[in-house]
């Protein structure tokens, strides 16, 4: 343990303490050997020289005291250097305990938000495997000519609609199901599926499908086209992706 450096005080206090312990010591010691010639001669010991040795104890007294006083204040100088020193440690060791807190708050924090970032893109995986789906009714071809001309409709007559399903922006598409039946029919969407550029009973998908941007997510289109007289329908595309 290193002991801290005597203040100026105390310092003075214990060289004033010691030159007058040892200035007292040699009065005492001279004061002794002077009584003893004196005993030696047979002369009387008068009350001055009674005295002196009284002095000199008081003098030890008064130095003693001083001195302990000087001790006293190094032991408080010395307690208060190990509580400075244990403060500094206990400081130390909090902050270190702090930073480790939020060290482990980091991770703990990172590791929810990987998570519930896992999470969602298993949501929005599933999603795709579901599919988004869209559909519209097609109502029977009125082809435009004269009043009361009997025209027939054809596909190059026929009205033309685009289809789109919002998908997220970021999703690639896997594959693009059509389907089409009659409006009033109950046929499961299953059996009524069919492929791009095929006609179905006056219908017809577009051979491909196309992607746009719609603000945070795109949309999958696919163009039809319905040339029948009679007959309303509707059109469904089911567009599978991957995140």
């Amino acid at each position: 343990m290193e002991f801290p450096s005597l203040s100026e005080p105390v310092t003075a206090a214990m060289i004033g303490a010691l030159a007058t312990v040892a200035g007292a010591l040699v009065q005492l010691r001279m004061s002794w050997r002077r009584e003893i010639r004196e005993r030696e001669r047979g002369q009387p010991i008068t009350k001055k020289s009674r005295r002196g040795p009284v002095i000199v104890v008081f003098a030890l007294l008064v130095a003693a005291a001083v001195g302990g006083f000087a001790l006293s204040q190094y032991f408080v100088s010395l307690r208060e250097g190990d509580r400075d020193a244990l403060r500094a440690d206990l400081q130390a060791k909090l902050s270190e305990i702090n930073a480790t807190a939020m060290r482990l708050e980091q991770a703990r924090t990172n590791e929810r938000r990987q998570i519930e970032t896992e999470v969602q893109r298993a949501d929005a995986s599933h999603l795709g495997e579901e599919g988004a789906a869209a559909s519209v009714v097609v109502g029977p071809c009125r082809p435009e000519g004269a009043p009361g001309a009997k025209q027939e409709c054809t596909e190059q007559s026929a009205l033309r609609i685009t289809i789109c399903a919002r998908v997220p922006a970021s999703a690639t598409v896997r594959e693009v199901q059509l389907y089409v039946r009659a409006a009033n029919s109950k046929q499961p969407w299953e059996e009524a599926r069919v492929q791009a550029g095929q006609e179905a009973e006056q219908a017809r998908f577009a051979d491909k499908f196309t992607e746009r941007p719609d603000g945070d997510a795109k949309q999958v289109c696919q163009g039809f086209a319905n040339w029948s007289g009679e007959k309303s329908r509707i059109a469904r595309i089911l567009v599978k992706y991957a995140i």
